[in-house]
């Protein structure tokens, strides 16, 4: 009998490669299929929004809600959002003020109040534009007054291009008690409303889906991935991960490179 019934598993660094689209590795894509075959569950956790993550959702043949935007919302495989939390309206006028003076990309995740359409902006571009469309998604666009959605869109959460190792530091000040702020990718630093992580996420799916948390298996990368951890019963950091991710997990994965999430489904699940 399997020891665990449910499989969270992180996108970028983990289950994809962070800094270029491509396929799930072969090697991924057949260990997921495998871990699938065998009855146990396994979905995604992910500061991506469900726009992007739907091709990989329907790449794996996965059914099960997901966590995305970092933990502010959960949705189900179809799109539906089940549960979300924004940033406060007064917080998100603040800051698209302050972010038309920034040198930095700045970019705001918007739901429009009534139809539920994302929409992604960012300040400025220093680089070409797939690359934005790459990290932030393919909607994104260039506008330099953020505040100009706000009237009839509200901001899921924000990001900021930093690779500074004090980035999150830096902008969690910046930004203020009413935002969640970390980092969520070597290039990346996210903002959340106060209190949602991805631990938040994970807790709030498997209650959805009444799971034992001693059941559930976590597989991440980096610092926003440790409240997950703290969450699941099992948690393996991947190879490449910072050494305080790996000190905080069960156990140690190979790199992305090596194919670090089947040699977890292996190990726990499908030897």
């Amino acid at each position: 009998m399997n020891n665990f019934d449910l499989v969270v598993l992180d996108l970028d660094g983990t289950l994809l490669d962070p800094d270029r689209e491509a396929p799930v590795r072969p090697a991924v894509k057949a260990a997921v299929a495998e871990t699938l075959e065998r009855g146990v569950g396994i979905t995604l956790a992910t500061g991506r929004t469900w726009n992007y993550a739907r091709r990989r959702i329907e790449e794996l043949g996965l059914s099960l809600p997901m966590v995305s935007s970092h933990g502010a919302t959960l949705v189900a495989a179809d799109g539906t959002v089940l549960s979300e939390q924004r940033l406060d309206d007064r917080l998100a006028q603040d800051l698209a003020a302050r972010a038309r003076h920034l040198p930095e990309v700045f970019c705001f995740y918007y739901r429009h109040r009534g139809t539920g359409q994302l929409v992604i902006r960012q300040n400025r571009a220093l680089e070409a534009m797939d690359i934005y469309h790459h990290l932030l998604g393919p909607e994104t666009r260039v506008d330099e007054d953020l505040g100009a959605y706000l009237a009839d869109h509200q901001v899921l959460k924000f990001v900021v291009f930093d690779d500074h190792s004090e980035a999150s530091e830096r902008w969690g000040q910046w930004a203020g008690p009413l935002a969640q702020v970390s980092r969520t990718h070597h290039l990346l630093v996210e903002g959340t409303a106060p209190g949602i992580d991805k631990g938040v996420g994970v807790r709030r799916l498997i209650e959805h889906l009444r799971v034992d948390p001693a059941r559930v298996l976590a597989v991440g990368d980096n610092y926003n991935d440790l409240p997950m951890f703290q969450v699941a019963g099992t948690s393996v950091a991947m190879g490449q991960s910072p050494e305080k991710v790996r000190q905080a997990a069960d156990w140690v994965a190979p790199s992305f490179a090596e194919d670090g999430v089947a040699a977890a489904l292996r190990h726990f699940i499908l030897s």
